[in-house]
């Protein structure tokens, strides 16, 4: 497959995938949530993230930044969700897993996408396993499978860095949490992903010289 073909045929997938994760991310939130219940009030940091994630789109064309941003926006649709409920829901993030691997395998480097899923699932893995769920959840480490094909090793350790310093910040900014109290990370590892993909090249290839 040629360059632009690849990049079409990724970003029609990416086209089609948005509307489906909409709606695969409504129906597993209306099985907890009353549907009359009101909408959360996410729409600014959604917008930007959404924001962000096009200007990346824009600036690294071709098909690896597009399945970046399968990743991506798959992450900001289930932020609404985690947000709102505490859960990423695997109607989302196994969907979003999968076709992340087939574009990968499709159009990019599925040695490389290996690597970053053993890291990134592999790493937090052991961490919910040590920490038994305390620091992190089982969502949050599905989540990683597509940071970790989409990124690979490096960049998906950009977006991890991005989302643990988005979260710091809410915390900071929110006030102390009570104990007990748990943060949704979902938020942050969608904006941790943006940053990834508008960022993660020049950090890791100029700053890092990798």
């Amino acid at each position: 497959m040629t360059h632009d073909a690849a990049t079409l045929a990724v970003g029609a997938l990416l086209a089609l995938w948005v509307p489906v994760a909409l709606a695969l991310t409504t129906f597993a939130e209306r099985r907890i949530v009353a549907p009359s219940a009101p909408p959360p009030a996410l729409w600014k940091p959604s917008a930007a993230c959404a924001l962000l994630i096009a200007i990346a789109l824009a600036a690294r064309s071709g098909p690896s930044a597009l399945v970046c941003g399968i990743a991506c926006l798959s992450l900001a649709v289930a932020a609404f969700a985690d947000a709102r409920t505490g859960f990423l829901f695997d109607a989302i993030t196994l969907p979003a897993a999968a076709l992340t691997v087939l574009a990968v395998v499709a159009c990019g480097d599925p040695g490389e996408a290996a690597h970053g899923v053993l890291v990134l699932v592999g790493g937090f893995g052991a961490v919910v396993a040590l920490s038994r769920g305390r620091l992190l959840g089982l969502g949050d480490v599905k989540a990683l499978y597509a940071v970790g094909a989409a990124f690979g090793p490096w960049e998906g350790t950009v977006a991890i860095f991005g989302a643990c310093i988005s979260g710091i910040a809410a915390v900071a900014l929110a006030g102390r949490l009570r104990r007990g109290t748990a943060l949704p990370f979902g938020p942050h590892l969608a904006l941790g992903s943006a940053f990834a993909l508008a960022l993660g090249d020049p950090i890791v290839h100029r700053f890092l010289g990798l």
